[in-house]
């Protein structure tokens, strides 16, 4: 807080001393006239032209011309124009200027892309790789930097199915779904694994995913989930440059569930009652009762989504960054706080808060030494507190409540203002496990430190050639204090007709007083690398080569046994070479040689090939088509790796010492046997994925227009799975049963990304941006038993493909229950589910059911949207979808009675849209039953919802204040902006967001109106 302070203390003095200078640079302040030519020395029109760091400036006419106002000769101008490379000119010229633009395919030869352990010139890259800036990253007001890159980006898929602050990351994969285990990507910060959730948006200077084999097969058995990658920006040369970013959004909750009200819930009960053929549980008076409020405490009509939930929140994310340096001396500092806010209710009469809410502080130093000019060195570190609290209850454990307890069931509270509560369920009013049940709180600490150094021995040895080392520390801790305590229990039975006193049953629960626990998980890892690397060009001959050998040392410092505690570690060797003949003919080979401790002596390491190709047809002396800018052809075949197979060590046996119980001699005393708890596998290895890509990149028009487009399939195989095949006569017990390499799964599909660029002449910047990812697994081999149908096997479909019944109706007479197949599952009524007869043998049982839907993971993500910009204003806007994904909504709230007349919330879907005599043409769902009807509540199609959705993800408006009022007021850039995510959603559910898990929802993802500022000052 005092460099903090020193800090604003500092930019106070600046912005006098630049408000006094104002006037006096107004007076000296110059014209300077020239004209802007392209490459033919034609006039260009539209070019930008501006002091750099400024937004004010000026715009080229119809020949090129232009006048620009100067403060200061020491100013620099900038001319910029799409497709062309960015020039800089001293304002200290005299006399008329003439700029000549270079194209930006000569600029492209020097930008380079971030790879697998380094970095490559773009035009040389031949593997499949997408990056997003971090400006487009911002547009989206949120603590997970997951949830920022949504649809934003060819070949990731995410979905993010809960809003709960601090739980809220979307699961992100890259191309998909590829096998049955864990199928994250690697995602490494600054060259080291880390969670990506954890740093702000602000730090970030590259986003780059890899999802070919050509690069990842860097990272050998890691590689098989794609990789992450994401560096933290860094000092530049210059004076000190302060940015300052600071917003708050209001936070509105999406699609809270809406329950049916009591007096509709007593009249479904009375309707379950006859429809079994019983008498009503409730006459008219007492439903007049529930439905007018008259009697609140003895009939109540308990609205507990309102009771425990509220609409509307709020956060905020704040940023102050310093950067700068000299030749010797170059830095980065970025403080940040973010705060989020639950939407539980609280009971104000609590000492203390039981909303849901995470504090995050974070702070992260970058600063590069040249400690001769040819040795280099860096250090970065990097500190996360996060600070979170929660009610008593889980979210799960509360939204559970929500789904259980009945309008009815009792008032939330008595009237002595004790929570409503009976013998039944005990301890489930969703109100008081919002609000009294004391808290929870989450302190985590994340320490991150990273050392680098270089040493260039062109001067020493051969030019081109360096070495680089690299040494990261992390330490992570997590403490869980639960300060739950048990709540009154008792249920208003009424007055004393005597007394008029309230009286109560004997408390089912006691109230007891806060209590106190202690939990935690802490954990370190210790990760190394050395890099030898080679770069030369000899004439249009340019070659790079890369070799690498890093490890890995993970310790779970809190695991509760001694083979937990054992290091997880990973080995490799890994290596790179790429050749470039005029920039036209690209050549690469990658390979990882990596090993774990996770396998058997002499199976610990594989060898993990890739090789791609590429050719730069632009480049050709024949070609003369010149609105193409740029047409590349690239193609990759590679093997990666996945050592994340579930348990450990699965080449030991062990043996359980207390395993099942037997009787012995005379007197039959029971004593404890042994047994085989794991089987082991000598020959257990790590997942093989082969990957094949073949790509596009096109650039029309000076890359006003590109495009690019890749095809990619993957064969993966040896995934890891407990034996299916193996009989229950063979002997052994379930969990015995030993795993092997046997799975394969085949994966194919196309993702690509369109974008539009352009200046007008008048100023107007525009751009459009569309991109979509298309991925569908197949399984191949699963190790399971032979089915008696064909259609009864996953094998051939996808992963996670849910099974179902097929609806077919209702019934709507006796008559058409006798004359159809028989349902086994229980003697069906009139208003129950019809199910269609698969496998044709009269009955309805599990032979019949077959795949339905999609999987919950989308097998096609897309977006699109634009930005428009003039004079200081811009404006966008970003659309988000999803396709060829199911839902199934299922379970409580929708399965009414599940567990008694009485218990179970209903949902207003179903009560809307049950089967009932007045209602059997446009009925959606089974009459109304007493308790659990089996024949009702199975998965069917009759449950089964079209996922797809498309949502306005985000817009934003934007005004950069002008240069001369900058100045004014000591800043060198000022923009103000508002911006909303998740404004609007389409989609087929209605009634829980399409991103949500199975079932019937839970604690709802947020819509968010943000406004903030930037300020640079420099």
């Amino acid at each position: 807080m005092y460099r903090i302070l020193q800090i604003m203390f500092l930019l106070l003095m600046i912005t006098e001393a630049k408000a006094e200078d104002f006037f006096y640079q107004e007076a000296r302040a110059k014209l300077i006239t020239g004209k802007v030519i392209d490459e033919n020395k034609l006039p260009l029109i539209g070019v930008s032209v501006k002091i750099k760091g400024g937004t004010g400036g000026a715009i080229t006419n119809a020949e090129g011309d232009f006048t620009l106002s100067v403060k200061s000769e020491k100013d620099s101008i900038q001319f910029s124009y799409i497709g062309y490379k960015t020039q800089t000119i001293s304002a200290g010229v005299t006399g008329f200027v003439t700029i000549q633009m270079t194209p930006r395919s000569k600029e492209n030869l020097d930008e380079v892309a971030i790879v697998g352990y380094g970095t490559q010139k773009k035009v040389s890259v031949t593997g499949a790789i997408s990056t997003i800036s971090v400006s487009e990253m911002q547009k989206v007001s949120t603590p997970s930097l997951s949830n920022a890159i949504a649809g934003k980006l060819p070949g990731i898929i995410t979905r993010q199915a809960t809003g709960e602050p601090g739980y809220d990351a979307a699961a992100i994969y890259i191309r998909g779904l590829s096998t049955f285990g864990q199928n994250a990507p690697l995602v490494l910060i600054d060259g080291v694994e880390r969670d990506m959730n954890q740093i702000n948006a602000q730090e970030i200077e590259s986003f780059t995913i890899l999802k070919d084999a050509s690069a990842t097969a860097v990272y050998g058995v890691r590689g098989a989930n794609g990789v992450i990658l994401l560096t933290t920006k860094r000092g530049s040369v210059g004076k000190p440059a302060v940015t300052f970013r600071s917003e708050a959004a209001a936070l509105h909750a999406m699609r809270l569930p809406e329950y049916i009200n009591a007096g509709q819930y007593a009249s479904l009960m009375n309707e379950a009652r006859i429809n079994s053929g019983n008498s009503p549980t409730w006459s008219d008076e007492e439903i007049r009762k529930f439905k007018d409020g008259s009697d609140p405490y003895l009939y109540p009509n308990s609205n507990w989504t309102d009771a425990v939930l509220k609409k509307d929140t709020w956060q905020t994310i704040q940023n102050l960054s310093v950067t700068g340096g000299s030749d010797v001396i170059k830095y980065y500092t970025n403080v940040g706080f973010t705060l989020q806010d639950g939407i539980y209710k609280q009971d104000n009469n609590n000492p203390y808060n039981t909303n849901a809410n995470i504090k995050r502080y974070n702070f992260r130093s970058n600063v590069d030494i040249n400690l001769s000019k040819s040795l280099y060195m860096q250090l970065g570190i990097g500190g996360i507190i996060h600070k979170g609290n929660y009610p008593g209850w889980s979210a799960p454990d509360i939204f559970n409540a929500l789904k259980v307890i009945s309008p009815i069931a009792y008032p939330v509270t008595n009237p002595d203002g004790t929570p409503g509560g009976a013998a039944t369920y005990l301890g489930w009013n969703p109100w008081a496990r919002a609000t009294q049940s004391g808290y929870t709180t989450q302190d985590r600490l994340n320490l991150q430190g990273t050392f680098a150094m270089k040493w260039d021995l062109s001067s020493f040895t051969t030019k081109g050639l360096s070495l680089r080392a690299l040494f990261a520390y992390d330490r992570y801790t997590q403490t869980d204090n639960p300060r739950r305590k048990a709540f009154l229990v008792k249920r208003y039975l009424g007055k004393d007709p005597i007394s008029g006193k309230d009286l109560y049953s004997t408390p089912f629960q006691e109230e007891q007083p806060l209590g106190y626990g202690v939990g935690g998980y802490s954990n370190r890892a210790i990760y190394t690398e050395a890099q030898i690397n080679y770069e030369r060009s000899f004439g249009k001959h340019s070659v790079t080569s890369m070799l690498l050998l890093n490890e890995r040392d993970y310790v779970d410092l809190s695991a509760g046994t001694s083979v937990a505690n054992l290091p997880y570690r990973r080995r490799g060797l890994s290596g790179r070479t790429t050749y470039n003949y005029d920039n036209r003919y690209l050549v690469e080979f990658n390979f990882g040689y990596n090993g774990s401790e996770n396998f058997p002596d002499g199976k610990k390491y594989g060898f993990f090939p890739a090789a791609s190709a590429g050719w730069v047809v632009s480049n050709e002396k024949f070609w003369k088509v010149n609105f193409v800018s740029n047409l590349k052809i690239r193609a990759s075949r590679g093997l990666v790796g996945n050592d994340n197979i579930s348990q450990r060590f699965l080449f030991l046996s062990t043996i359980r010492t207390n395993g099942q119980s037997y009787l012995f001699g005379a007197d039959q005393q029971l004593f404890n046997g042994m047994e085989e708890e794991a089987i082991g596998n000598p020959n257990v290895t790590w997942e093989r994925a082969t990957k094949n890509n073949i790509g596009i990149d096109l650039g029309l028009f000076k890359d006003r227009i590109t495009l690019q487009i890749d095809a990619f399939n993957e064969d993966r195989k040896d995934i890891l799975l407990r034996r299916g095949t193996v009989p229950d006569f063979a002997g052994f017990f379930p969990w015995s049963i030993p795993y092997g390499n046997l799975g394969r799964i085949k994966n194919k599909g196309i993702d690509g990304l369109l974008e539009i660029k352009n200046t007008t002449s008048k100023g107007l910047f525009y751009s459009l941006r569309t991109n979509f990812t298309w991925a569908r697994n197949t399984i191949v081999e699963n190790d399971e038993p032979s089915r008696k149908y064909a259609y009864l096997s996953g094998k051939g479909l996808p992963l996670l493909q849910p099974l179902g019944f097929v609806a077919d109706g209702f019934f709507s007479s006796l008559d058409e229950i006798e004359t159809s197949p028989r349902q086994t599952f229980s003697r069906p009524r009139v208003g129950d589910v019809k199910y269609k007869d698969i496998d044709g043998d009269g009955l309805i049982d599990a032979n019949d059911r077959i795949p339905i839907g999609y999987a919950r993971l989308p097998q096609m993500t897309f977006g699109f949207g634009g930005t428009v910009a003039y004079k200081g204003f811009d404006a966008s806007v970003y659309f988000t979808g999803a396709a060829q994904t199911s839902l199934m909504l299922s379970g409580t709230s929708m399965w009414p009675f599940f567990d008694g007349a009485g218990v179970n919330n209903v949902l207003t879907e179903y009560y809307d849209n049950r089967w009932t005599p007045e209602n059997r043409n446009n009925a959606l769902y089974p009459a109304i039953d007493e308790g659990n009807n089996p024949n009702n509540f199975v998965n069917s199609t009759l449950y089964m919802r079209n996922g797809d959705y498309l949502r306005l993800r985000n817009a934003e408006i934007g005004y950069s204040l002008p240069k001369r009022f900058n100045n004014k007021i000591g800043v060198s850039n000022m923009r103000l902006f508002i911006n909303a995510v998740n404004l609007y959603t389409w989609d087929h559910i209605k009634i829980i967001d399409p991103e949500s898990n199975d079932g019937t929802g839970g604690y709802p993802l947020q819509r968010s109106f943000n406004a903030g500022l930037q300020i640079d000052f420099k």
